[in-house]
């Protein structure tokens, strides 16, 4: 789980999205903490427009010898994604949701700009293609 303790903190999100007509932008807040004895963080965003609170459980699975996750928000959406860890320089996972009516396979990969900025990336996988979904700028506060 060291791997993930650049996600430990408070942020302030700058995000744009990507999926609506109109590209939106906005600011959110993120707050990460351990849980369950350091063996997953907790990922809580809260994002004022359009009003919404999402999560993601992070794990390590020693069974799967893959980093785990498991995202719900209080819209009733939910996703798991695995992922191998840092792979040049970006630690990204991957998965299914079931958002807005129907299943969507979405890719989320971090980098670390700097120790006080992180970006995430948001897609989602159309057959082979990654289509831009979001850019989420985390600043630790």
């Amino acid at each position: 789980m060291r791997q993930l303790d650049f996600l430990l903190g408070d942020f302030r999100i700058e995000y744009t999205n990507l999926t609506t007509d109109e590209v939106t932008t906005g600011e959110a807040t993120c707050s990460t903490r351990p849980l369950a004895d350091g063996r997953f963080y907790e990922l809580t965003q809260r994002i004022p427009v359009p009003g919404i609170v999402a999560t993601w459980l992070i794990g390590w699975s020693d069974v799967d010898k893959s980093f785990v996750s498991f995202y719900y928000d209080d819209w009733g959406h939910h996703g798991t994604f695995t992922g191998p860890g840092w792979v040049d320089g970006h630690f990204r996972l991957r998965g299914d949701s079931a958002v807005f009516g129907t299943h969507h396979a979405f890719v989320e990969d971090f980098e670390i700009v700097d120790a006080d900025h992180l970006v995430k990336h948001g897609f989602i996988v159309v057959g082979d293609d990654l289509v831009p979904g979001d850019i989420l700028h985390f600043h630790r506060i």
